[in-house]
Parts: structure tokens; sequence; C-alpha cells
């Protein structure tokens, strides 16, 4: 199972609940060191891989928060890491400005390599829709792929998963 960075249950107690293979999903935080601190989470507590999120540069303009000012959900695993308190909902929804304020939009091959020089669990990519994108995953010596649009709720332009598919193959 891939557990995922904004789940209600923190790692340990995921962890703590079943023998299941379990593999971490993780976005680059513009601060590092919170990245960081996840990944080292999930490693002490058996966690086998971590999936490196790269489809999701942005939030997507989701009209119906912006007019219902949506509230970010409450995130266990970021408690003491990152704070959702100080976020102004005035012009809209709360997540954007979450989103904006704490992901780091500007992910590059770079940052696969930072990952790799942190952590000895395998690494996979979830979010590549090109055979270049996963040719060079490959050299960035990614143990595999993801191949994700992010459900195509995040960017329009983004081609369906399942026409990439014979491409990446």
């Amino acid at each position: 199972m891939v557990l995922s960075f904004s789940s209600n249950c923190r790692i340990e107690e995921v962890a703590a609940s079943c023998d299941a293979i379990r593999f971490y999903q993780l976005y680059v935080f513009k601060k590092r060191a919170v990245s960081a601190t996840l990944v080292r989470r999930a490693e002490s507590n058996g966690f086998k891989a971590i999936v490196l999120t790269v489809d999701n540069p942005m939030l997507g303009r989701r009209e119906r928060d912006i007019r219902n000012k949506m509230v970010a959900p409450a995130k266990p695993n970021l408690e003491g890491l990152i704070s959702l308190e100080n976020l102004d909902t005035t012009d809209g929804s709360q997540l954007v400005k979450y989103v904006r304020d704490t992901m780091d939009p500007s992910l590059s091959w770079k940052d696969v390599e930072w990952l790799k020089s942190i952590t000895s669990l395998p690494i996979l990519l979830k979010g590549i829709l090109t055979a270049e994108d996963a040719r060079k995953a490959v050299e960035a010596g990614v143990a595999g792929v993801i191949v994700s649009n992010h459900g195509g709720r995040q960017l329009d332009y983004a081609p369906a998963t399942i026409s990439v598919l014979e491409e990446v193959y």
C-alpha cells in the first residue's frame, strides 16, 4: 500500500496496524527539512520505499473550493512541522494558500538526487507521462515509475494515463 503524506493516519499508526508492505508518498516541501523528517519517520517505521509525487507542480484551480473557502484538512503527519493555523481564507481556499506556501513547484532531477542522498530506501517517481521522463528516471537511479496524471484533476492539459502507457512501457 502507498500511504499519502496527507493521510488522516500518522505514519506510526499505519505501521503498527498491519504487516503489509508499505510505501510512503512524498511531496518535496519548500522547507526540505519537512520532507527529510517524513522520510526518516517512514524509514524508522519499516516502510519499504518512497513514492515521490512529481505530477502536481501546482494545485488545479478548483472554483468550488475557492467559492466555499475550503479549509485544508488536518494532516497529522505534518503536526509540529508545518502550521495550517495562520492561513488566511478571505480571498478563497485555504488549501490553495497551503499548497502555495509549503510545496515546492520547482521540482527538478536535482531533487531526486537530494532525496537519494537522505535515504537508502528505493525511490519510485509517481507522475511520469513520457518515455523520455521514464528514461531520465532510470538514469537518475530510481527504482521504478508510476504512470499517473494525478487523476487528471490538477492540470487540464495532462494526457490521460491510459493513452501514454504504451509509450512509457
